[in-house]
């Protein structure tokens, strides 16, 4: 997982700043530096790949779904060759923590040399019962938003594999949750993310279509698909 940095603070008192003007005559400005310091490199990408191990699709993952995840690494490789760029997992069931990995293609392959190896370590994570989609692609995307290495000029998506059925009952809860995960969805729209949805149930396409368009993607910006294949559609931007 990441871990966050405080900036440095460099006080210049008036008194020095002032000597220093006085001593140096005439000094050449310069133009300080657009980004600070020491503030992260910017990526040139980043893969977010949110995972629903609720239900049936914890029995299809190894078969069906680990496929796709390589294929989605593959297709982002390929658009990424020399650049800086991330993988970051994250699952949808009720434990706690939802984002689970954040680290190059390279140490995602590392970790998890086997489909049984990955699907372990995501089982492990999760409480599959449990299937608050809502709060845990907020809890994804809010995650994204807040990466200092992700800016407006990363090509950022994220993709969401699971039906995308929400198991919150209580109807206030849950319209409660989802304008939460919205205004999440639109902040991450505004700085160029794009989604990629798979798996989708086909009585939750209509919603989803809604809730995408609400948050102002453009046709291209975004995919839906009910099906899991090796070769995935991406966004146009890739």
């Amino acid at each position: 997982m990441r871990s966050t940095h405080p900036m440095s603070m460099f006080i210049i008192l008036p008194a020095i700043f002032a000597s220093l003007l006085g001593a140096s005559g005439c000094v050449k400005k310069t133009e300080s530096a657009s980004r600070p310091m020491f503030a992260p490199k910017p990526l040139e990408a980043c893969l977010v790949i949110s995972i629903d191990l609720s239900g049936s699709f914890s029995q299809d993952f190894g078969e069906r779904a680990y496929p796709m995840v390589l294929g989605l690494i593959e297709s982002f490789g390929e658009q990424t060759i020399g650049g800086d760029c991330k993988i970051v997992l994250s699952q949808m069931s009720g434990h706690a923590q939802v984002v689970l990995f954040e680290g190059s293609p390279e140490e995602l392959r590392h970790r998890f040399k086997s489909p049984e190896a990955m699907a372990a370590f995501l089982k492990d994570s999760s409480v599959p019962n449990q299937s608050p989609v809502y709060i845990a692609t907020r809890k994804t995307i809010d995650y994204v938003n807040t990466m200092p290495d992700v800016t407006e000029k990363t090509r950022t998506l994220t993709v969401l594999l699971s039906d995308l059925v929400e198991s919150e009952t209580d109807q206030p809860t849950k319209s409660k949750e989802g304008y939460r995960m919205l205004e999440s969805l639109t902040r991450y729209r505004e700085h160029g993310g794009n989604l990629a949805l798979y798996y989708v149930a086909q009585d939750e396409v209509w919603r989803w279509k809604e809730i995408i368009e609400r948050a102002g993607f453009e046709p291209g910006q975004f995919v839906i698909n009910n099906d899991l294949t090796s070769r995935p559609e991406l966004p146009e931007f890739y």
